[in-house]
C-alpha cells in the first residue's frame, strides 16, 4: 500500500477550504441598511419584478422537495491523477482497489442544507495505511459533498432571490437590473439580465470576495441551475491571486423530482472531485 501523498492532502485540504467559503457566501442574505429611498410606485414595480423572477425558476421548496438519499460512486482515478501529476496510476492501483470496495450513501436535506454520508468500508482486516487512507478520505468525502448541498439548495429553494425589494439599493440598467444589500460587514450583490436569469451573485464577507456565475437549463418544471463558476479573492488586496471553482451538475428525475446524478467539482490548477449519484429515492 502506497502512502496517502502529501499533495492528494493538500488538494483536498484546497478544496474542502474553498467549499467552505463558497456554501457561506452562498447562504449569506444581508438585509440593507443602506439602500436607497424609492417612491411606492418604484418599489412596487421591483417586487413585482422579483415576483415574477420567482415564477420561472424551479423551487425544491415549492415542489415539496424535502431531501434525497442515494448511493454515490466517486470517479477515484481522476481525482488522484489529477492531484498527482506526473505519476502514473492506473485503475488497478491498490488504493483504487480499496476505494472502489467502499460502499457511500448521502443522505441530502433540504431543510436545513445538510448532508450526511454513510460510509461502510470492507470487512476484513487492513493494513495501518489502509484505514488512514480510508479515514482521509471519509472525511474528505463527507466534506465535500456536505459542502456541495450547503451551496447548492439555495439556488434550487428560491431563497437567492429577494422575497422583496424592501430595503436594498435597486440599479436598472439597459442590459438588466441589479439587487444590492448589506449589512454587519457582508454585502451581496445580485445582477439579473432583462430576461431574468441571475447573472451574478457576488459576495463580499469576512473580507474575502466570492463571485458567483451561474447557468441554467430549462426544464418543464423551470430554470434549474446546472453549472457555476466561483471567483474567491481577498477583498482588500486587488493583487492578490483568485481561485477558481467549477461546478457542474447533472441532473435525473426521481418521483417527479429532479435531483443531481453527476456531480463535478474542480479547483482549478489543484484537482478534481467527480461522482455519480444512483439508486435514489426522494423525501417530500
Amino acid at each position: 500500500m502506497r502512502k496517502f501523498s502529501f499533495r492528494m492532502q493538500g488538494f483536498f485540504f484546497a478544496i474542502l477550504a474553498t467549499l467552505c467559503l463558497v456554501s457561506a457566501a452562498s447562504r449569506a442574505q444581508a438585509p440593507s441598511t443602506t439602500g436607497s429611498a424609492r417612491s411606492p410606485q418604484d418599489q412596487a414595480a421591483d417586487d413585482a419584478l422579483l415576483n415574477k423572477a420567482r415564477t420561472l425558476y424551479y423551487s425544491t421548496a415549492k415542489a415539496g422537495l424535502a431531501g434525497f438519499d442515494c448511493t454515490v460512486h466517486p470517479d477515484w482515478l481522476a481525482t488522484f491523477v489529477k492531484a498527482n501529476p506526473g505519476t502514473t496510476i492506473s485503475n488497478d492501483d491498490p488504493r483504487l482497489l480499496l476505494l472502489n470496495r467502499v460502499a457511500m450513501v448521502l443522505h441530502a436535506n433540504l431543510k436545513n442544507d445538510s448532508a450526511a454520508l454513510d460510509w461502510t468500508p470492507p470487512s476484513d482486516a487492513l493494513a495501518s495505511d489502509q484505514t488512514a487512507l480510508l479515514n482521509q478520505m471519509h472525511s474528505a468525502s463527507q466534506q465535500a459533498l456536505g459542502g456541495f448541498i450547503q451551496f447548492w439548495t439555495p439556488f434550487v429553494d428560491g431563497s437567492v432571490i429577494p422575497d422583496n425589494s424592501s430595503g436594498l439599493a435597486v440599479t436598472h440598467t439597459a442590459s438588466g437590473v441589479t439587487f444590492h444589500a448589506e449589512a454587519s460587514g457582508t454585502s451581496v450583490t445580485e445582477v439579473f439580465s432583462n430576461d431574468l436569469l441571475l447573472e451574478h451573485y457576488d459576495v463580499l464577507t469576512g473580507g474575502t470576495s466570492i463571485k458567483f456565475d451561474p447557468s441554467y437549463k430549462a426544464t418543464p418544471q423551470g430554470l434549474l441551475v446546472a453549472h457555476f463558476v466561483a471567483y474567491i479573492q481577498k477583498a482588500d488586496d486587488p493583487s492578490a491571486p483568485v481561485q477558481q471553482m467549477n461546478v457542474a451538475v447533472q441532473y435525473q428525475t426521481i418521483d417527479g423530482f429532479p435531483i443531481p446524478s453527476q456531480l463535478d467539482m474542480e479547483l482549478v490548477g489543484t484537482g478534481v472531485f467527480n461522482m455519480a449519484l444512483s439508486q435514489c429515492t426522494v423525501q417530500r
